[in-house]
């Protein structure tokens, strides 16, 4: 729709594109090209009709972190304002793997992989999306039955200076590392899905951009009115120099129990709280606002407003009171010294491997993780020594004593 196209709304109608442009505009990086979608918006509003918000994944895994719902938060915020959130289940890209930002090219996966994934990553998904005002589509109900002409029809409508510009493969290119002729497809495969659910805004984060915006290339060329791009922030770790990873182990997981969420926030530098208040937080934008201008003029305590911070995230994602329950609880350990309460007793055998009773006490997911830990001098008694063979066993001298791994997880032996 051209920009000089004057779309006139009713004063009722003015005052809610003003609402709505408030909530979808706050926290993001970049809307591509802004004046389309402020007529998209206004449009949608004067019709009444929904715009359809498209937001894709790939399933390589299935370990969600918070950093990955800050597009999926974005949509939620659609939702309410009565839009439709789409979310697109990569099964064919995944096989490809998202090349942005890789130095390699990416393990293919299996179907029953794929599809296990997405389950498992929509579970944790739907912990902000609203399932009702959510369509969940699958790249085979597309893709299944294209041919070989389908794909070089595909491949005419853009030129591979288009697609070499991208900077993962510039980058790849100018070092000398491998670039596979299928990896150059990723981008040409999401564009195309865009014009089967026919997306009106398409969500992503900061280092999307080439993808998403050739999602408007092949909408063009099918005399579609081309999706928007809106790009959302990349999260920094808890670290507080690398963007979220699981690989860097600075993330914050939706499993994480709830302890672990609060004192995962609680590590956080203080210099990430604006961000974080802004993309991990449930609070409006105002509150949020009003949060950051009270850090920055020095009338809120940067601590105890981390800890309002902690409280908001457990809360949301474990119930209300959750979060005052973990506050009191992490202040025990960490202020007073104590062990929780709540520790996991073990009952131990004599002589076993502590990689084996970490495990079976559900304290490490693996036998890997538990021997990566102990590695990392993050495993020991409390008040006690560190302990760093990973072949080390337990004998009756340890009963009764505590294990503590890492900052926030203790387990009684007896």
């Amino acid at each position: 729709m051209a920009e000089a196209e004057k779309i006139e709304l009713t004063s009722e109608q003015e005052t809610e594109f003003e609402r709505q442009w408030k909530v979808l505009s706050f926290g993001v990086s970049e809307i591509t090209p802004e004046p389309e979608f402020r007529d998209m918006l206004r449009h949608s509003i004067k019709e009444g009709k929904p715009l359809r918000v498209k937001c894709g994944i790939d399933p390589t895994g299935f370990d969600v972190h918070i950093g990955h719902l800050v597009p999926y938060k974005k949509m939620r915020q659609f939702q309410d304002l009565g839009h439709l959130g789409v979310v697109i289940i990569g099964d064919y890209t995944a096989s490809i793997g998202d090349p942005t930002g890789k130095d390699v090219s990416r393990t293919s996966l299996t179907a029953d992989q794929v599809r296990a994934n997405a389950r498992t990553y929509m579970d944790q998904v739907y912990t902000v999306l609203d399932r009702d005002r959510t369509e969940v589509c699958y790249q085979t109900e597309w893709f299944e039955e294209v041919g070989l002409r389908d794909i070089i029809g595909w491949a005419a409508e853009t030129t591979c200076a288009k697609l070499l510009s991208h900077d993962t493969f510039a980058k790849r290119l100018e070092e000398g590392s491998p670039l596979a002729l299928h990896e150059l497809f990723y981008p040409v495969l999401q564009g195309i899905d865009s014009v089967f659910v026919k997306a009106d805004v398409e969500l992503g984060g900061s280092d999307q951009k080439f993808n998403v915006l050739m999602g408007r290339d092949y909408q063009k060329h099918r005399n579609m009115r081309p999706q928007v791009a809106m790009l959302l922030p990349i999260i920094t770790g808890t670290c507080g120099s690398q963007k979220m990873s699981k690989s860097l182990n600075n993330y914050i997981a939706i499993q994480d129990d709830a302890f672990d969420k609060f004192g995962k926030i609680m590590s956080i530098p203080d210099e990430l709280m604006a961000d974080y208040f802004r993309y991990v937080s449930s609070l409006t934008r105002e509150e949020i606002e009003q949060t950051i201008g009270g850090l920055e003029k020095g009338n809120l305590h940067p601590n105890e407003t981390k800890k309002m911070l902690a409280m908001n995230v457990v809360d949301f994602f474990h119930g209300e009171g959750a979060g005052q329950e973990m506050r009191e609880k992490f202040e025990a350990v960490f202020k007073k010294g104590g062990v929780p309460d709540d520790a996991p007793e073990s009952e131990f055998e004599r002589g076993a491997l502590l990689v084996d009773i970490l495990l079976e006490a559900g304290l490490l997911p693996s036998k890997k993780e538990a021997r990566r830990m102990i590695q990392a001098n993050a495993v020991g008694i409390v008040d006690g020594d560190k302990i760093t063979d990973i072949e080390s066993t337990l004998d009756d001298s340890y009963s009764g004593k505590v294990i503590k791994v890492g900052k926030r997880k203790f387990l009684k032996l007896k």
